[in-house]
């Protein structure tokens, strides 16, 4: 292999010796104006393999802190979630009760009340219990207050369906409402 290329340097060295003075200034022109476009293009090429280097980092430093803003609302979520659970483990409440104490307080007149107890599932993890209430005559701002009273409390209480028709008597304008309220609660193993 070094036999071969000393006969090839030998063999570039007595052809450049056998030009003339002037052959031998555009051979050197040629190839430095070769060696300048190779320098160019190697040049070019690294620059814009640099160029996307950087666009790729700048991508993954953008998904990055795509990532971490995603993290922070993951755990908010997961708070969230552990407050909802701790909620539901103590919400111990008569819904009967706590909704005939606060109509009491509010002097709701409630006409009927129907509590229901959802069948559990094998596999259900969480209970729902309702209760049906109607109640006839109720002027709008009383039954407002009513209602935030009953899903503003400690307990774990919403209201699940609402059925609002309107009585006009004389000049008074009350209300007759259907309503269903529903409490959450764990499933208890038995």
């Amino acid at each position: 292999m070094r036999k071969r290329f000393v006969q090839i340097r030998d063999s570039i060295k007595i052809w450049y010796e056998s030009l003339s003075q002037k052959e031998r200034i555009f051979v050197l022109i040629f190839f430095s104006s070769l060696f300048a476009v190779v320098f160019a293009l190697m040049i070019v090429f690294i620059s814009s393999s640099i160029r996307a280097r950087y666009m790729d980092i700048e991508d993954k430093e953008k998904k990055l802190r795509d990532i971490i803003a995603q993290k922070d609302k993951y755990r908010e979520a997961e708070q969230a979630q552990r407050t909802f659970e701790q909620r539901l483990k103590n919400n111990n409440v008569n819904l009967f009760s706590f909704v005939e104490e606060i109509s009491r307080r509010l002097q709701v007149d409630i006409s009927d009340m129907n509590e229901r107890e959802s069948p559990v599932q094998k596999g259900d993890k969480i209970r729902e219990q309702t209760l049906e209430l109607n109640i006839s005559k109720i002027p709008m701002d009383r039954l407002v207050d009513f209602m935030k009273e009953i899903e503003k409390g400690q307990y774990l209480v919403k209201i699940k369906k609402l059925k609002i028709n309107t009585r006009y008597e004389k000049e008074n304008r009350t209300l007759n409402v259907n309503m269903i309220v529903a409490t959450y609660k764990p499933v208890t193993k038995e």
